[in-house]
């Protein structure tokens, strides 16, 4: 149950907020933008990017009480403070996919410092975690702004920047989702925890 949730979680909330909401929050209310963007625009994809990794964090909180591992509403923080502006720094010092990779990685070093207590091997878990989200990443960088590249660059309006997105979002859904079940069914002795929670 575990397990699944955490699939289905990543695999609904990366394209559903990241891939479809973003674009519309940060593009669909303030149009396209050169690299430097108006304030209206820097504001609106900021509370996009709030809107993302508060939702983020809140069903990995839910995912995670189903084996008795309580979180709360203050581990959400570290998300909402360090994410959005590291995705600005790297927008702004090196660019597009800068941004996307940063943001990223802020969310695998959150994870796992985070969820480092959970773990049977913690130190190893550092480095997993970290090299999950750099995978998928890379895979949403290369797939999605290939396709934007090769395909998408001549749509108009809002529709190029949803299939950008999407195409970005749902590689990277699938590698958080599936490779981090195989690393979580090895780094959490799932039923050992089913059954004292249980019995709790």
């Amino acid at each position: 149950m575990f397990l699944k949730k955490w699939v289905t979680v990543n695999l609904v909330v990366y394209p559903g907020l990241l891939g479809l909401l973003h674009p519309l929050i940060a593009h669909g209310y303030t149009g396209d933008h050169d690299k430097l963007l108006t304030t209206p625009q820097f504001i609106m994809h900021t509370i996009s990017i709030f809107i993302f990794v508060f939702f983020l964090a809140v069903s990995r909180n839910k995912t995670f009480e189903i084996i008795g591992k309580k979180k709360t509403l203050s581990d959400i923080w570290p998300f909402l403070f360090f994410t959005p502006w590291v995705f600005w720094l790297g927008y702004y010092t090196l660019f597009v996919p800068f941004d996307i990779l940063f943001m990223f990685l802020s969310i695998s070093i959150i994870n796992a410092l985070q969820l480092r207590p959970f773990v049977t091997s913690p130190a190893k878990w550092i480095w997993q975690c970290i090299l999950g989200y750099l995978l998928a990443a890379v895979a949403g960088i290369l797939i999605g702004l290939g396709a934007y590249l090769r395909f998408y660059k001549n749509f108009q309006g809002i529709s190029k920047d949803f299939a950008t997105w999407i195409s970005i979002s749902i590689p990277a859904a699938f590698v958080i989702a599936f490779y981090f079940r195989y690393i979580l069914r090895k780094q959490i002795r799932i039923e050992d925890d089913l059954c004292s929670a249980g019995n709790q």
